[in-house]
């Protein structure tokens, strides 16, 4: 009796194998198989037109990178191992193994159309009842770009990297002609219209800078990255400052899919509000009942832009949130615990003073001053202000900002907020931490918004897995 199972290497296979038999009936490559399957690619085929070799089939290779991106790989050189060696890759692909240049291609030349993809898988995530814009929650965080902040040079050191150029160039055609002068004289005369590859390189680095310099002066920024030229400096959670670009999602809360995502060259996240609640609509048909984002999203225009939209918004400003690390005494003086009289026109302070209106002004909202006269003889005065007396500053949309803080103080309002605590920010975490994406691969604006896209569109990609599952 035998102890143990034959074991060749070398042995034959009777028939070819079916690329069926590579995979468990249950494994996840046959969803993402299946997914695929169902999406509208015209705008990835439409991209070829015929002639020269025949290209690699772009669902293909859209099933190859949903996969790859999956298990947090992104490295086409990677994928391409993947290719020659997994069965999940093989069934995928057929057998077929694309050039890694091949792969790094397809995602950046269809960064386009991947966006437009991303809106098909969400739309196919809400027709199986996985999104109900009950609630949506909005979270940025920075991706740092694929540059060195080093490479981020000020107006001063353009200057001067331009200038040096100029002279590398002005010294080389020197050395260039005096050396064509001398091979005239000996072999006679030769071709010269090529352009030497050592001008031709500067030439472009030149333009590059002169490119940077106009990026410098037309958007006002004190540095510009020259390996990235589209990424700005940005501080990361760790108060460092690197070329980074700043990405946005809105997350449904139903089965947390992404509904809809974007990526920004500004810092700043309030000016992404207005934009992916629009997003959403555009992708879904309405917008959602409910919104919740932080407070770096806060400004008046998109408290009056939600109600407009009849959206039950929860936004709390700067000071709202500022005021859970303060004392009791800079709680209690604090503006948000003045009480204002719309038929006098007054506030009445903690302390039963009032404050009245004493001056206009017009800055980016028109506003105007209240101001107590009485301040000198409150015991409360040293605990309220420092200054002769205290005074309030109210625009019109004050009242706004007043029923915001009212309704986020409430038990409901509180546990409302919260939600975006588990509906949105796990998402960040499983895209930096689990699948190790804390940076972008491809640079430039138009290929780092088609990968995160395709980011996005693969994090909607497993959701449905599961739920198939």
């Amino acid at each position: 009796m035998k102890i143990f199972k034959d074991y060749r290497q070398d042995q034959s296979f009777l028939l070819p194998p079916s690329l069926d038999e590579f995979i468990p009936k249950d494994h996840e490559v046959r969803l993402i198989n299946d997914v695929v399957n169902q999406l509208d690619l015209s705008s990835l085929r439409q991209k070829h037109d015929g002639g020269g070799a025949p290209a690699y089939d772009p669902g293909m290779m859209l099933k190859v990178l949903i996969y790859a991106y999956s298990l947090g790989i992104y490295s086409s050189r990677q994928i391409l191992r993947e290719l020659k060696t997994d069965t999940a890759f093989m069934y995928l692909s057929a057998m077929q193994t694309p050039d890694f240049r091949t792969l790094c291609l397809f995602r950046s030349a269809n960064a386009d159309a991947l966006s437009e993809i991303f809106v098909q898988v969400v739309r196919l995530c809400a027709s199986v009842g996985m999104v109900r814009l009950g609630h949506v929650a909005i979270d940025g965080t920075k991706l740092k770009a694929n540059a060195s902040a080093r490479r981020s040079l000020d107006e001063e050191a353009l200057e001067k990297e331009i200038e040096r150029i100029k002279a590398e160039v002005k010294d080389m055609v020197k050395t260039s002609e005096e050396m064509d002068r001398r091979e005239g004289e000996e072999l006679g005369n030769r071709d010269g219209s090529e352009m030497p590859k050592f001008l031709e390189n500067r030439k472009s680095r030149l333009e590059l800078l002169k490119k940077a310099r106009e990026l410098l002066e037309s958007e006002n920024l004190k540095k510009v990255n020259l390996s990235d030229i589209d990424s700005r400096l940005m501080q990361n959670k760790k108060h460092y400052i690197e070329p980074s670009y700043n990405v946005q999602i809105a997350v449904d809360d139903k089965a947390q899919i992404i509904v809809a995502a974007e990526v920004s060259q500004k810092g700043a996240d309030y000016d992404e509000f207005q934009f992916l609640l629009e997003h959403t609509k555009r992708n879904l048909g309405q917008y959602p009942l409910q919104v919740s984002a932080d407070s770096g999203y806060f400004k008046y225009e998109n408290l009056v832009y939600a109600e407009q939209q009849n959206i039950d918004t929860y936004l709390p400003d700067n000071m709202l949130e500022w005021l859970n690390h303060k004392t009791d005494d800079e709680k209690r003086y604090h503006k948000s615990n003045f009480k204002y009289d719309a038929g006098q026109d007054v506030y009445y302070c903690p302390e039963g003073q009032v404050l009245r209106p004493f001056a206009q002004e017009i800055r980016k909202h028109p506003g105007v001053f209240y101001k107590s006269t009485r301040c000198a003889e409150c015991p409360a005065k040293v605990r309220c202000t420092p200054a002769p007396y205290r005074k309030l500053w109210r625009t019109g949309h004050e009242e706004l900002v007043s029923k915001m803080r009212e309704k986020l103080r409430t038990p409901e309002g509180r546990l409302t907020y919260q939600k975006r605590m588990y509906t949105v920010e796990p998402i960040f975490g499983d895209f930096k931490l689990n699948r190790r994406k804390s940076m972008t691969y491809l640079r430039g604006l138009r290929k780092v918004r088609g990968e995160f896209m395709l980011l996005c569109l693969v994090h909607n990609v497993r959701k449905l897995i599961r739920r198939a599952s």
